[in-house]
């Protein structure tokens, strides 16, 4: 709310809000009334006006000046406006005269003149429909005028617990937009995608702007955010040209404002379990199986170690602060934020520490006619990551009957035992430094000439750094094992980007009609350079990575060692408009066009075009509907919009060489690295571009008891990237990057919000969001660049199974699993030999052995890409406590259980799953490792994922608290599945979704303790 008061206020203030809706036509002939402002048409009949009525208009909410409210003498056309410090002055009749002061977003109110000649008013707010203000691209607008599809998400929506990054808070919040956690790294960030898969070669997720500008959800602290809109659709998107093919996330960070100073204090401590662990054999467990002589008795060695308990902490412990500040005058407003977290992971090596600081400063000059800002943002995070997928493995195949320490006291290591190394060991005798930080820098200046227009000037620059070391000593397997004695590697990197913005923004409103236009002109320059160093064979551990020229090995040449250095660097220039028209608050058209070119493309394809229009009908204001019972808003939306994206890396589009490491010539002298092209030229290597439809309607029913939205959308992806064979020569390299492929998703988003209870000490409101998406790779190929195949392979099982998981083809959707589909097992007393191998279906429907099997025998075996999304969240209040619920699901999807695949089978050498011996059609398995259908597991979940409760402390008489809550909260608290692996939650970016990997961090329920204080 109090967001809201200060944002309209300060659109009012530059402009972009003018009087409310009293006010129709000004008289064209008349000059400035008594105190400056401009008078209405005045009335037909002769009256006289000879007292003189001044004061000040705020806000009830915060005490902020509101400039531009209306004020209009009652029974009148007579009136004036609020200047930009909330004054006014009026002259009015002796006797009777009442005044209704009007603004957009605010109820009117009348106020009868007395004998005071000083009225000061305090306006409440009117949320309406139509009154909220979204943020959109490069500004704001109502919600009444948007006619593209935008989501919103406000603080009190955003999941409670311990969140890791911005894109944690707004897990199912939003239809259409999936984010998930498939692991519990304390590191990893959350998988995002909006609309479905867009891109062969390049990334799907949506592109995230913080306060307008490009970066990623951990850079800010989840704390300072003020509010959420995600722009679905190419009409609304398209404004950001070749970087809003896959959505735009907008984040606004907390803003300062006049009055009081308040302070806010927020904290969590948090620990967390396993959701569920995999049912690997503990050393009983072998013995048992040795007992029944289905395991020889030479894999007992002695012991008894829980290998995954060993490495695994008892309490995992993650705390997190953040204090703010924020006030100012009406002329300098300031906040300020800091945030640290510390997350120990639940396995020991793995942890995830982080700093973030932002002070914004904004300051009005020249009677408020030129407003200046300066933010700064700050962060550092220091990643553990000595723990890691590998490590993870380890313990799990690792022989539950072997021990953790020899009769030396050293490490138990069995380096003539291929891919078996001791888990603890991998952690703690190893040295590691991963550590990013960043600093953003940003300053603008407006400038308000007359206030309907803005001209704003806006530098910002990023600069992010990562610093890496680690070292494995003398007792680490890599020691032990390959003789290196001591492995260094070293690497830093630094990326800079610099971004201008020139923007000249209009709106006017004239009676009945709504103006706004928009230019702008936009410049980004990123530049990165990094080093890397490799070595081993040092004479000691002491200096660790720190003195890394001290060993012998890059000095000799050995393979393993290297040093190389990088730079690399791009531009991107873009020239905007958009254009917008209301009317009578019933129908808004918005277009939008950006022309853009980035020095990553071809020379022939530098420059690309992105137009979008979009137009809106707010049926509720028609006659037929303005005096309904039933309908309190309802808008009718549709849109198209060409976005694009850029998909590759600098320099893709020129010929590249690069020397070889093992060919050379002697030139005489010296001998001499051979220069080999290792890229093709493409001069025509350009944008993908997304061309969407979307049409939509936005609903409030019963006096706001049910309101939502319903959005279908289709959109056509073209001039995909993908990598093509070509013939050698002429081509200097037998395959070119080329935009040849095409793809198509449409899909549905329907979201319903209900206030189920609505009374003084008991309130229930309820959000229901769902969405569907379909997709069809409809080409991979043109007429130049083609494929041997209209398909190709992807993903990958690993060794020693090796084989791809996926199959891209024409007319196919992405995500597709590519196998062999068992029937069953061997069962023939005629050749034992082949008891307990799979049986397969082969290409023409013949029952084999998978010993049989050629690579024609693999056939699809379902897809790995949820097609439907479910959420459900509530929010209860009962007197002082609150209680937030969010559930979500997806369905239609299936989960390669790599786990099972791997360790669901006697036949390997280390540990296994209990389930090995379980008999198949009465036999037990004697396959090989296989990728065979028995392992691919239908994925649908419904899950409670998290539940808080909350107490609102009373603070009406605190002489330090304006509010006061404790909560207690959990998150990934139950699932409800037939998966029989760790979690259904895995994977689904790229194109290879639904690999559930063997080394992947098990996910987490986390439990929550926390505290929300402001002062």
């Amino acid at each position: 709310m109090k967001h809201f008061t200060k944002l309209i206020s300060m659109l009012a203030t530059v402009g972009l809000i003018g009087a409310g809706p009293t006010i129709s036509v000004w008289a064209a002939n008349s000059g400035p009334n008594e105190s400056g402002s401009n008078s209405l048409i005045s009335e037909s009949f002769a009256r006289d006006f000879d007292r003189t009525i001044g004061g000040v208009v705020t806000s009830a909410d915060d005490g902020f000046p509101m400039p531009g409210v209306s004020i209009l003498l009652k029974g009148t056309t007579r009136g004036t406006a609020t200047d930009i410090d909330g004054a006014f002055s009026i002259t009015v009749p002796d006797e009777g005269a009442v005044l209704v002061f009007s603004f957009i977003g605010f109820k009117t109110q009348e106020v009868a003149v007395t004998n005071a000649s000083v009225i000061n008013l305090s306006m409440e707010l009117d949320l309406t429909a139509m009154q909220e203000v979204v943020v959109v691209g490069y500004g704001t607008m109502r919600k009444g005028d948007i006619t593209s599809a935008v989501a919103q998400v406000k603080p009190e929506e955003f999941i409670t617990g311990a969140v890791r990054n911005a894109g944690e808070l707004l897990r199912g919040k939003v239809a259409g937009l999936a984010i998930s956690t498939p692991t519990g790294d304390p590191a990893a960030g959350p998988e995002i995608s909006l609309r479905g898969i867009t891109s062969v070669f390049g990334s799907s997720e949506p592109l995230v702007l913080i306060d307008g500008y490009p970066g990623s959800l951990n850079v800010i602290s989840p704390m300072d955010i003020e509010s959420v809109e995600v722009l679905k659709d190419a009409s609304a998107a398209a404004i950001y040209g070749a970087r809003g093919k896959n959505g735009v996330i907008l984040i606004t960070t907390k803003q300062g404002k006049s009055g009081k100073p308040t302070v806010e204090y927020s904290n969590f401590m948090s620990t967390s379990n396993f959701v569920r662990t995999a049912d690997f054999m503990s050393a009983s467990d072998m013995r048992g199986f040795i007992d029944q002589g289905l395991i020889d008795s030479s894999n007992d060695l002695g012991g008894d170690t829980d290998w995954l308990g060993e490495i695994t902490r008892d309490i995992p412990f993650n705390h997190f602060h953040n204090v703010s500040l924020r006030g100012g005058t009406e002329q300098t407003k300031y906040v300020a934020n800091m945030s640290y977290q510390n997350e120990l992971g639940a396995f020991y090596g793995s942890g995830n520490e982080e700093f973030k600081f932002r002070m914004d400063l904004t300051q009005f000059f020249v009677n408020n006619k030129v407003k200046v800002n300066m933010n700064v943002l700050r962060g550092i995070q220091n990643i553990d990551a000595r723990f890691n997928g590998w490590t993870y493995r380890q313990a799990l195949i690792r022989n539950p009957t072997d021990r953790v320490f020899n009769d030396d006291g050293r490490y138990q290591e069995r380096p003539e035992q291929f891919q078996y190394e001791n888990p603890l060991a991998l952690i703690n005798e190893q040295d590691y430094k991963n550590v990013n930080d960043w600093t953003w820098l940003t300053g603008s200046a407006s400038y308000f000439p007359v206030p309907e227009l803005e001209l704003k000037v806006v530098g910002s620059q990023h600069r992010t750094k990562n610093d890496f070391g680690s070292y494995q000593g003398r007792n680490h397997i890599s020691t032990i094992r390959d003789n290196r004695n001591g492995v260094a590697n070293v690497s830093n990197s630094q990326t800079v980007e610099n971004f201008l913005d020139l923007t000249a923004d209009y709106q006017k409103i004239i009676g009945d009609h709504r103006v706004h236009g928009m230019i702008g002109y936009s410049y980004i320059d990123w530049t990165n350079t990094g080093m890397a160093i490799s070595n081993f064979n040092f004479p000691s551990d002491v200096f660790s990575f720190r003195n890394i020229q001290q060993g012998t090995a890059l000095r000799e040449g050995l393979p393993g060692t290297f040093a190389n250095s990088s730079f690399s660097d791009w531009k991107l220039i873009g020239f905007f408009a958009r254009a917008g028209y209301g009317f009578k608050d019933k129908y808004n058209f918005l277009g939008s066009l950006r022309y853009e070119g980035s020095s990553r493309f071809g020379t022939n394809q530098k420059w690309g075009l992105f137009p979008a229009i979009s137009a809106g009908w707010t049926i509720s204001n028609e006659g037929f509907l303005k005096s309904s019972s039933t309908v309190d808003f309802l808008k009718f939306r549709v849109g198209y919009g060409e976005t694009g994206s850029v998909s590759t890396n600098p320099y893709e589009s020129l010929t590249r060489y690069a020397y070889s490491p093992t060919q050379f010539y002697f030139d005489g002298q010296n001998w001499v690295s051979v220069l080999n092209p290792v890229a093709n030229p493409n001069p025509n290597l350009g944008w993908e571009t997304n061309i969407e439809y979307n049409i939509g309607f936005d609903f409030n029913l019963w006096k706001n008891k049910l309101s939502g939205s319903i959005d279908y959308y289709d959109r056509t992806l073209q001039n995909l990237v993908y990598s093509y064979p070509v013939p050698v020569p002429p081509n200097l390299v037998g395959t070119t990057l080329a935009n040849a492929a095409a793809m198509r998703n449409s899909g549905m988003e329907v979201t319903f919000n209900s206030d189920l209870i609505r009374k003084d000490k008991i309130e229930w409101k309820a959000n229901v969001n769902f969405s569907m998406n379909t997709n069809e790779l409809t080409s991979l190929s043109s007429e130049e660049f083609q494929l041997r195949n209209n398909f190709f392979f992807t993903g990958g099982t690993g060794d020693p199974i090796q084989l791809s998981t996926h199959k891209v083809e024409e007319g196919q959707p992405i995500g597709s699993f590519f196998g062999f589909k068992s029937v069953g097992v061997v069962n023939d007393s005629s050749d034992p030999t082949r008891n307990g191998t799979w049986l397969i279906e082969g290409q023409d429907g013949e029952v084999k052995s998978i010993l049989d099997a050629n690579p024609d025998d693999r056939q699809i075996l379902g897809n790995g890409m949820p097609r439907y999304f479910l959420n459900f969240n509530n929010y209860i209040r009962i007197d002082k406590f609150d209680i937030n619920v969010t559930m979500r699901g997806a369905f239609d999807y299936q989960i390669l259980n790599f786990q099972r695949m791997f360790y669901e089978n006697p036949g390997i050498v280390y540990n296994r799953l209990n389930s090995s011996f379980d008999p198949i059609d009465g036999q037990i398995l004697r396959s090989p490792q296989s990728y065979v259908s028995h392992y691919i597991e239908n994925g649908d979940f419904w899950k409670i994922d998290n539940v808080s409760v909350g107490y609102n402390f009373p603070t009406e008489t605190s002489k330090f608290f304006t509010s006061a809550r404790v909560y207690v909260a959990g998150s990934n608290l139950f699932t409800f599945t037939n998966y029989q692996g760790l979690d259904p939650e895995v994977p689904r970016s790229g194109l290879a979704p639904g690999n559930d990997g063997r080394d992947k961090f098990p996910t987490l329920r986390i439990f929550t303790i926390g505290t929300d204080l402001r002062f």
